[in-house]
């Protein structure tokens, strides 16, 4: 899930005992059924306490195998400018994040995970645009034209 602030920063948060910054979300449990939806939904209100609307689905990226990852299929929504009841309320209920900020998409490089990063700043241009289609990536870039 992408939040943002009134600038267009976006929210990241980081995981306790681990370098790097990530977003809100996680995994589908494709098993019992879940929905990326209900996915992102789930991991929210697990990872920073809020129970959010859905809101459109921003980008789709596909990431081939890597040496830290199997192959997957993310998918980023726009959870929208977080109110100021809603910053306030934010909490850590599972105890897997240890911290939240604000920051700019230009600054996400050396924050993330690179395929994470582009894929973050690509969707956080995006959401920002009257574009209803979201963006097809791999691996965090819009693949060219053929």
């Amino acid at each position: 899930m992408l939040f943002f602030d009134e600038e267009g920063q976006v929210l990241v948060v980081k995981p306790r005992g681990r370098e790097l910054w990530e977003i809100p979300g996680g995994v589908t449990e494709i098993r019992n059924g879940e929905s990326p939806i209900v996915t992102a939904r789930r991991e929210v209100a697990e990872e920073i306490g809020l129970d959010v609307i859905i809101g459109r689905l921003l980008g789709i990226d596909s990431v081939p195998q890597g040496d830290d990852h199997a192959p997957m299929i993310a998918f980023l929504y726009d959870g929208g400018i977080l109110s100021t009841e809603q910053l306030a309320s934010i909490r850590y209920v599972d105890q897997e994040i240890g911290e939240s900020l604000f920051a700019h998409p230009d600054e996400l490089a050396g924050m993330m995970v690179a395929r994470l990063a582009r894929r973050v700043a690509a969707c956080a241009r995006h959401a920002r645009t009257e574009n209803p289609a979201p963006l097809y990536l791999e691996h965090g870039f819009e693949p060219a034209a053929p």
